[in-house]
């Protein structure tokens, strides 16, 4: 989970952890990289804020991630831009978008479809 806002990060950590996920969380792209180290197996989902500190994207998150991996893993974009190209982007990466405020019900329907078809 990766978001700006630490209390989006705080919230949607505690509830992914309800639904029996581990969750990893940090508030900035440079803090992700850091914490690639420190994990002892790729991730299985990505959530991603799509404007994250120093000009960096959610976009840039899911990919960095997958490079890590060495796989495409699964992807959700959380963003409050509803123009077309924030669709469009998360489209050709192979992403769910979902929009700010996200609401528990979409979220949890897009996090079972990507996790568990």
């Amino acid at each position: 989970m990766l978001d700006d806002d630490r209390a989006i990060v705080e919230g949607l950590s505690l509830l992914l952890d309800s639904w029996g996920f581990e969750v990893v969380t940090a508030l900035s792209l440079a803090a992700l990289e850091q914490s690639l180290s420190t994990l002892t197996r790729p991730p299985s989902l990505i959530i991603a804020d799509h404007y994250l500190p120093a000009g960096r994207t959610g976009a840039e998150a899911v990919e960095r991630l997958r490079g890590f991996a060495g796989k495409p893993v699964p992807a959700i974009i959380l963003t409050g831009d509803t123009t077309p190209e924030r669709q469009e982007e998360a489209q050709a990466l192979g992403c769910m978008l979902l929009h700010k405020p996200v609401q528990v019900a979409p979220l949890r329907a897009a996090v079972e479809l990507l996790t568990r078809g």
